[in-house]
């Protein structure tokens, strides 16, 4: 059995079905972060893996898709750690370190270089079957695994842009001050302007208006991971609040940033 018949055994072992390849040179730069320190020395190669969480559409929902099912840090960490132990297992005189969000590699253009998709005017990963409702994770390693070449392009539509409410999408990239997404989760009081657009978004955390409107998005499948099937909390109440930042992507923030989302749209008393 070859390199890449080995990996794909021990990855696919652990549900996870959509992965490539890149050598660890193309991801250069690394990003500055603390995980950075865990990079293998003699880093060669980067395992791009993904992990789908589009599920079916709630009747009511106040915030984004990603953050109805359970934190991803956890789920694809959990995934990720085991696969790390069936690739050392098959190959114990190399490293494998996973990593997920958290991390030193630039996760989309990464996944473009392992030809997992294409990157959308959104600053999104495109994969052809999942569109952009994907988390990214990576295994980097001292094993030489042979990569994959990038390919495709978004089609430049424009409808991501049109439909962005605060108009973030521009031809330089995103104005990331301006993201809705990003205005959610900043901490402290939001001016004015912010608060407009909290409002005009209608979400607690995160926004999907970007994704939504994409043609690659229409008709694709649920997500097959399990954990992301079980438990769905798609409208978040004001007394769950304290709860749910124990179980959700936006647990990192803590619960004030979302109370005070909720009160913007809600106000004081829901």
């Amino acid at each position: 059995m070859n390199v890449w018949s080995q990996i794909s055994t021990a990855l696919e072992q652990c549900t996870i079905t959509e992965y490539g390849f890149a050598s660890f040179a193309d991801v250069l730069p690394l990003l500055e972060c603390r995980a950075k320190a865990r990079i293998p020395q003699q880093a060669k190669s980067v395992i791009v893996c993904l992990f789908p969480y589009h599920v079916a559409e709630p009747r009511r929902r106040n915030i984004s898709r990603y953050a109805m099912v359970e934190d991803y840090h956890i789920v694809a960490g959990n995934m990720l750690k085991a696969a790390c132990e069936r690739l050392k297992s098959a190959f114990p005189e190399n490293e494998f370190v996973f990593f997920t969000d958290n991390s030193p590699i630039r996760e989309v253009s990464s996944a473009v270089r392992a030809g997992l998709g294409v990157l959308g005017k959104n600053g999104l990963l495109i994969h052809p079957k999942y569109g952009s409702f994907v988390f990214i994770g990576e295994i980097v390693t001292d094993l030489t695994v042979p990569g994959a070449k990038a390919n495709g392009a978004c089609i430049g539509c424009g409808r991501c842009a049109a439909a962005c409410p605060a108009g973030a999408i521009g031809p330089e990239g995103i104005d990331r001050e301006r993201c809705l997404s990003h205005i959610t989760q900043k901490k402290g009081t939001l001016t004015p302007e912010e608060e407009t657009l909290v409002r005009k978004g209608n979400s607690l955390w995160g926004c999907d208006i970007c994704q939504e409107v994409c043609p690659y998005n229409h008709g694709i499948p649920e997500t097959e991971i399990a954990a992301f099937q079980e438990n769905i909390i798609p409208y978040v109440d004001y007394h769950e609040i304290g709860e749910l930042v124990k179980t959700r992507a936006f647990g990192f923030r803590g619960s004030g940033v979302i109370r005070r989302n909720y009160e913007i749209l809600y106000g004081k008393q829901g």
